[in-house]
């Protein structure tokens, strides 16, 4: 039992490392030839897999930017299942969100060029549209949940959740228009601080 756990955990890890190759690959080849110029032959290449491989974690290049977006919504449903449940929705979202930050400092250069991508390509700026209702569907149910109330006849979990995901955005569009010089944790904070006053009251 305990030799079929441990090859279970090599498994996953194998495959979670191979998604992160074949990423890594991607937007390498993104940004030294263009999305359009950069093929899947050309991603898995990089890596020594084959293109059934890549199409085992991803339906398409523009996958592999959504993904990334993904995974980053899933983290941010975590962090906000994770807070004290006596802090109020608002606070409780705005304090994962700052949590993010962190995540968003930590890997800049991707985020920087998966939001350069979606100014550039057509096809993945209206997946993005696709990842934020994810987003914000996925806030919507944890803050229903943290409330006691059902979201589809209760606005207010629906409504933080939009609020507080617009003020994010706004500010890392903020931050990649400007070269990521800024301070990210203060732009967030002064966006939330904008949409903030009266939610938690």
């Amino acid at each position: 039992m305990q030799m079929m756990t441990t090859e279970l955990g090599l498994r996953e890890r194998k495959k979670l490392r191979t998604r992160a190759d074949l990423t890594d690959a991607a937007f390498r080849l993104f940004g030294e030839r263009g999305f359009d110029g950069t093929t899947i032959e050309d991603i898995v290449d990089q890596v020594e897999v084959s293109p059934r491989t890549f199409f085992r974690y991803f339906d398409s290049k523009e996958d592999v930017v959504i993904g990334f977006f993904d995974d980053l919504g899933l983290k941010l449903r975590g962090l906000l299942a994770a807070r004290p449940a006596e802090e109020p929705p608002f606070t409780a979202c705005r304090n994962a969100l700052g949590s993010l930050v962190d995540v968003y400092l930590a890997e800049a250069e991707r985020v920087q060029a998966a939001k350069r991508l979606s100014y550039e390509t057509p096809s993945i700026r209206a997946r993005l549209l696709d990842k934020h209702a994810r987003w914000e569907n996925g806030v919507t149910e944890e803050l229903a949940t943290r409330l006691g109330v059902d979201p589809s006849t209760d606005p207010r979990p629906r409504l933080i959740a939009a609020v507080t995901l617009a003020a994010f955005a706004t500010a890392i569009n903020t931050w990649c228009g400007g070269g990521r010089s800024a301070d990210l944790h203060a732009l967030v904070d002064d966006a939330l601080d904008a949409v903030g006053q009266g939610f938690d009251a």
